[in-house]
C-alpha cells in the first residue's frame, strides 16, 4: 500500500474522474492518482477493462473506485456521467478520450461518423468542463486536465476532423486557464504526439508503418506522471518539446504568454471580469 500525497489529495481530491481510463495514458493516470490516495471514477466503453483496473487500484492503493461504462460520443454522455457520479466531490477531472478511429480523407468518412467524433472531442468536453468546473470554482480548488494532441496545433492531411476538434479542446482549456487561474482551479492541456499504447500500435500496423511494433515510443506512465507534476503550470504542456528546452524558450511557455497577452488586449473591449 502506498502513502497518500496529502497536499495533492487536499487540492485535487477526494475523487478524480478519468474519462478514457480503460488503457494507455488513462490507465496510467488512474494508477498515479490511486498511489496519491485519490478515489477514482473510471469512465470508458470497455466495462471489462475498467472492472479489472478497479480491482488493481483497490488492492494496491486501498482507494474507492467507481466504474462508469459509457460511450462519451453519445449526445447525453455528460448527463449520464453526472448521474453516475451523484454527490461525490470531484476535485480533478481528466479527459483522456478522443482518438480518431478513421484516419481517412475527409470525404471518405460519413458526416454521421464525423459527428460522433465532434461530440466526443468537443460537446462532451465542453459540457463536462462546465459541470465539474462549476463545482470546483464554488469550492475554490480543483483541477481540469485535458489530454490532447499536437495535431491541435494545425491542419494535417487525413486528420481534418481530428485536428479541428483537438484544436477546440486546446483553445477551450487555455481560455479556462485564463479565467480560473486566480480562483484556485488549475487547468492544463497535455499535448502529446505518439505514445506506446495498444491503440497507437494497432493504428501504426494498420497504416503499414515500418517497425510499428518495435519503434521506441514514450511510455504512458511517464506522460501521466509528468502531467500531474505540471498540473499547476498551465495552460499547455507540449510533449516532448517542453521537456527538451529551457523553460523560457519552451513552446508551452510561449503559449502561456500568448494567452495572457491576448486576454489583456481583449479586456479593453470585453471587460476584465
Amino acid at each position: 500500500m502506498s502513502v497518500p500525497d496529502n497536499a495533492f489529495l487536499h487540492r485535487y481530491g477526494p475523487w478524480a474522474v478519468i474519462a478514457g481510463a480503460s488503457h494507455g495514458v488513462g490507465e496510467a493516470f488512474a494508477h498515479a492518482l490511486g498511489e496519491r490516495g485519490l478515489n477514482c471514477i473510471l469512465v470508458a466503453r470497455r466495462g471489462d477493462a475498467l472492472a479489472q483496473l478497479k480491482g488493481e487500484l483497490e488492492d494496491r492503493y486501498a482507494v474507492e473506485v467507481l466504474v462508469v461504462t459509457l460511450d462519451l460520443s453519445h449526445p447525453d454522455a455528460c448527463e449520464r456521467l453526472l448521474m453516475a457520479v451523484g454527490p461525490l466531490q470531484v476535485g480533478l477531472f481528466i479527459y483522456n478520450a478522443g482518438g480518431d478511429p478513421y484516419i481517412t480523407r475527409f470525404l471518405d468518412t460519413s458526416a454521421k461518423d464525423w459527428g460522433a467524433l465532434l461530440r466526443l472531442n468537443c460537446s462532451t468536453v465542453m459540457q463536462c468542463s462546465h459541470a465539474f468546473g462549476a463545482a470546483m470554482l464554488e469550492r475554490g480548488q480543483g483541477g481540469l486536465l485535458l489530454v490532447g494532441s499536437q495535431a491541435a496545433l494545425g491542419g494535417i492531411r487525413k486528420l481534418a476532423m481530428y485536428t479541428a476538434t483537438k484544436g477546440f479542446a486546446l483553445n477551450l482549456g487555455e481560455s479556462l486557464w485564463a479565467e480560473w487561474k486566480d480562483r484556485g482551479v488549475d487547468v492544463l492541456n497535455l499535448l502529446i504526439g505518439t505514445v506506446d499504447t495498444p491503440t497507437m500500435r494497432d493504428a501504426m500496423v494498420k497504416l503499414k508503418i515500418p517497425d510499428a511494433l518495435t519503434m521506441t515510443l514514450p511510455k504512458a506512465q511517464d506522460l501521466a506522471l509528468l502531467a500531474l507534476e505540471e498540473l499547476g503550470n498551465g495552460p499547455t504542456l507540449i510533449h516532448p518539446e517542453d521537456t527538451l528546452v529551457q523553460v523560457a524558450t519552451a513552446p508551452g511557455a510561449a503559449r502561456r504568454a500568448h494567452v495572457l497577452s491576448k486576454s489583456a488586449e481583449a479586456a479593453v473591449f470585453i471587460g476584465n471580469d
